[in-house]
């Protein structure tokens, strides 16, 4: 991994050509290869490298969001995705950030909600959250986000009367395909890749939460909000299935410079609709959508260019979380 933003012009030490042009890294944490965030990342590196001249931008294959925080608060990577929760909690040092230094990872550019994706055979006998006690549960690599939410869920079905599978979603899906697990449990945008490759080859089922079980799981985790996977995300799973989910974006270090984070974002937002041909979830990233759930400040590149578009709210989103 590249480390902070530099510049690679080293003209004390190197002879190079007049014409050369000095080049920019940026290292986008994502999450392991087959997952949303890295299809995401790879294609805004892609739109970055296209459009913005002496940048080169990489999607980097990480753990997952909690080993990308760490890795940004290292000066290993420059930007990540990651969820409000944790981008906050990192910009404010509280939480599993205590005693970090505050203010250094600022918020860019909210792309998706992440949906809790409770996933089984539809021959499983499985119905429910509560019939997930005793069973096989693929919760997740360890460094992963999503593991901590499939933590917080089981603690509250099962305790520890099942068996956990730690383990990234690609190698779950597998598992889950060959009987070896029964029930997979990510918290991802969707439609997630691996789950619409298992639905073409088997019947699956999306195990919905009750209005009783989430009152109960944000009664202790309140920044969990309630929302659905809409019915045709996935091949024979019709209906809506109630679940909920957390904010989901970009993020990035305080320590890039102002004029870079303003041409990458208009990047990105001038070239929308090729990237929602990456993913359909950029085909929802909107003015009025970019700041969905942020709590820490943006970066003052991408509240440059926000202003100039006229992101609705903008002003009330500064003075809310300040500059």
């Amino acid at each position: 991994m590249k480390a902070l933003l530099r510049n690679t012009l080293l003209a004390a030490t190197l002879v190079v050509p007049a014409t050369a042009q000095a080049q920019d890294f940026l290292s986008i944490g994502s999450c392991p290869v087959g997952c949303t965030a890295y299809t995401w990342s790879a294609g805004i590196a892609d739109v970055i490298n296209r459009n913005v001249e002496g940048i080169e931008a990489t999607a980097e294959e990480t753990r997952g969001y909690v080993a990308n925080i760490n890795l940004m608060q290292n000066g290993e990577i420059e930007a990540s995705m990651a969820t409000s929760l944790s981008s906050y909690q990192a910009w404010a040092a509280t939480g599993p950030y205590e005693g970090s230094e505050p203010g250094q990872i600022l918020s860019w550019m909210s792309i998706a909600p992440v949906g809790m994706h409770i996933v089984t055979l539809a021959d499983s006998g499985i119905e429910t959250v509560e019939d997930l006690a005793g069973r096989r549960v693929g919760m997740g690599q360890p460094g992963g986000v999503s593991m901590l939410d499939a933590d917080a869920l089981m603690g509250l079905v099962a305790g520890e009367d099942f068996e956990p599978f730690r383990v990234r979603l690609g190698d779950m899906v597998d598992m889950l395909s060959d009987g070896n697990i029964d029930a997979v449990l990510w918290n991802g945008s969707f439609p997630l890749p691996p789950v619409i490759r298992l639905a073409a080859q088997r019947d699956v089922r999306l195990i919905p939460i009750s209005d009783d079980f989430f009152a109960e799981l944000s009664a202790e985790y309140p920044p969990y909000f309630r929302l659905s996977i809409p019915g045709g995300t996935y091949e024979d799973v019709a209906d809506d299935t109630p679940t909920y989910g957390l904010a989901n974006g970009l993020v990035i270090s305080a320590d890039v410079a102002e004029e870079r984070v303003y041409e990458m974002t208009r990047a990105i937002f001038e070239n929308l609709d090729s990237l929602a041909g990456v993913h359909p979830a950029f085909g929802n990233v909107s003015a009025e959508t970019v700041l969905n759930g942020f709590g820490a400040p943006l970066h003052p590149g991408a509240l440059r260019y926000y202003r100039e578009i006229e992101v609705p709210g903008i002003e009330e989103f500064v003075a809310r979380t300040g500059e």
